[in-house]
């Protein structure tokens, strides 16, 4: 008679589970408590010990997800970009017509603009300027949201028709349109008031509208 060796399978490990779960809602209090600092203290103003203290976490949880300030610094920023992409999205399907969404897309980048992590954005971008580590680290980040927003435009310009030279238009004035609105944002943070900055906001508007009538062909 054969003896057979029983084969016990081993349950799932939800200890495992429950850790990976921890881990990601610590990196998000981390994450959110650093764009909370950098939009109230400003990126010199941001450091390991202040994002510490607004988390309210152990040094040891900050520096097992982020060993270091720049690595804290860019993964703040790669979740605050992604949350503005998010948002554009989001915003955008709510606007059934495809036409009517590309008209919208120049108030929906400036709403994006508004957003929280926008401000702790143009912190570290600015930094970046001086900190070529910081630079070196944002730079995939910027390239995984940039390649985003190109699929999100590409994808748009498929659903109203828009092809060729049309298309790629589209791309580039996205771009524009998101470089110009993040420009007239910096312009505002300091002075809410400025009459000329709200025309030059005003004339960014026509001329996307002017860009829609060009591409869409009147529509």
């Amino acid at each position: 008679m054969t003896n057979r060796k029983s084969i016990t399978i081993a349950p799932a490990r939800p200890d495992v589970r429950r850790r990976t779960r921890r881990g990601e809602e610590t990196r998000r209090q981390i994450v959110d408590a650093a764009i909370e600092c950098l939009n109230n203290l400003g990126y010199a103003g941001t450091s390991v010990e202040t994002v510490l203290e607004q988390s309210g976490l152990s040094r040891g949880s900050v520096l097992n997800q982020f060993p270091t300030r720049i690595d804290l610094m860019a993964g703040a920023i790669q979740a605050a970009m992604e949350a503005m992409v998010a948002h554009i999205v989001t915003s955008a399907a709510k606007i059934a017509d495809p036409a009517e969404r590309l008209r919208a897309m120049c108030d929906v980048f400036w709403t994006t603009q508004q957003l929280p992590g926008s401000t702790a954005v143009t912190e570290v971008l600015l930094a970046a300027r001086w900190d070529r580590a910081l630079a070196a680290a944002l730079r995939p980040v910027a390239s995984q949201i940039e390649t985003e927003i190109d699929q999100f435009t590409a994808q748009l310009s498929r659903e109203t028709g828009i092809t060729g030279d049309g298309a790629e238009a589209n791309l580039l004035h996205a771009r524009i349109l998101i470089l110009s609105l993040r420009g007239i944002t910096l312009e505002l943070m300091y002075d809410q008031d400025r009459g000329v900055i709200h025309r030059a906001l005003d004339q960014i508007r026509a001329m996307h509208q002017a860009h829609c009538d060009r591409v869409l062909g009147g529509r």
